[in-house]
């Protein structure tokens, strides 16, 4: 018989009185829910992703507590944005994954949100989780491969360097003739792609490969997916 899954630590976090605790912690400053931890620990002992820490025998400061607690709530911020329940999450369910698998995503799903450098990759994360365990636009293995894609996304740099991308590549699918695709792609082949080059989002260079006659990185079909399903929805 399969272990129970832990997916519960995702769900619970979709109750009203969880919502509303994450949803305050948003909102705040890093500084607001540091204090806010120090003085509502009995409260915020109650989420059920800080029992999760507490029996994961996590150790640490309460910077980086309060760093979690808002990453988490940005991720589950994106979960709850339209409503979504735990029966909302169908995919999510020994019926259809087994629960080995299930709590394999659900402790993944933790460590990459702990991971992330800030908020704005937990908030992407949440809307991956949509997009997978509700919408089904993403499989399991693309999930899996995409927490690590916006994990190695450079912080400050990547996400515009990725809209940079997705535009010239929407440009060359709407030229009307070679001769104006051609000029699309040789401005495209200045991009610098280091912000992304370990994202798996990217199609690179390999040597003397080039692209048309241009050299340089383009867009792949994962990048396009995840920049239109993920980040146009959650951030525009």
């Amino acid at each position: 018989m399969s272990k129970k899954p832990k997916s519960n630590l995702i769900d619970q976090s979709l109750t009203q009185v969880n919502r509303d605790i994450l949803s305050d912690i948003a909102e705040i400053s890093l500084d607001t829910t540091m204090k806010k931890f120090a003085a509502d620990q009995e409260l915020l002992r109650e989420l059920p992703v800080i029992k999760w820490l507490v029996a994961a025998n996590s150790v640490w400061n309460s910077v980086h507590n309060a760093h979690f607690l808002k990453k988490y709530a940005s991720f589950i911020g994106q979960v709850s944005a339209e409503h979504i329940t735990k029966e909302d999450v169908l995919l999510l369910n020994e019926d259809v994954l087994s629960a080995d698998v299930i709590e394999k995503i659900t402790e993944n799903t933790l460590i990459y949100i702990d991971r992330y450098h800030d908020v704005l990759k937990a908030k992407l994360l949440g809307q991956l989780f949509v997009e997978t365990f509700v919408n089904y636009k993403f499989s399991v293995d693309e999930y899996n491969s995409l927490m690590f894609s916006i994990d190695s996304i450079h912080p400050f740099e990547g996400i515009p360097r990725l809209k940079a991308f997705y535009q010239y590549q929407v440009q060359v699918d709407e030229a009307l003739n070679d001769e104006g695709k051609e000029e699309i792609l040789g401005k495209q082949a200045q991009l610098g792609y280091q912000p992304l080059v370990m994202s798996g989002l990217l199609n690179l260079p390999m040597g003397d490969s080039y692209f048309g006659d241009f050299g340089g990185a383009s867009i792949n079909k994962l990048g396009l997916k995840f920049y239109k399903l993920v980040i146009l929805k959650a951030i525009g």
